[in-house]
């Protein structure tokens, strides 16, 4: 089973998230600010990272530079209201393996996580690693 990281501090979108996600057969935990999210990702190993960029305390741009400073390859989705063309944007699309704009659909993330997550079987999302 897949293990996914939620950083997202709007709790109705993140409970949206981890229930879409749990239904689709991902293990999930969830974070909501930037601090736990480097403090999880740190301490254990993730499939995948759905990351919001803006975050209380440090920023999403801030965690996931971190990550790569510290030589975390783990997927990282920006899932995010920011606009792609923003200069926090550009400064963290070279780092992030995917971005989804917000407002989304749960078929559209979990189309996202399929392409970033190594498949097995026929690409079924849920299968184990």
């Amino acid at each position: 089973m897949y293990h996914v990281l939620i950083v997202e501090d709007e709790a109705k979108i993140a409970a949206f998230m981890q229930k879409g996600l749990h239904n689709a057969g991902y293990n999930t935990a969830v974070v909501s600010n930037g601090n736990a999210a480097l403090e999880a990702a740190l301490s254990r190993e993730f499939n995948l990272v759905l990351l919001d960029l803006g975050l209380p305390g440090m920023s999403g741009q801030q965690v996931l530079q971190e990550l790569r400073s510290q030589h975390i390859t783990c997927p990282v989705l920006v899932v995010t209201a920011r606009l792609t063309h923003s200069p926090e944007a550009q400064a963290v699309q070279p780092l992030a393996n995917g971005w989804l704009n917000k407002p989304f659909k749960m078929k559209d993330l979990l189309q996202h996580m399929e392409q970033l997550l190594p498949q097995a079987n026929g690409g079924l999302t849920n299968q184990p690693s």
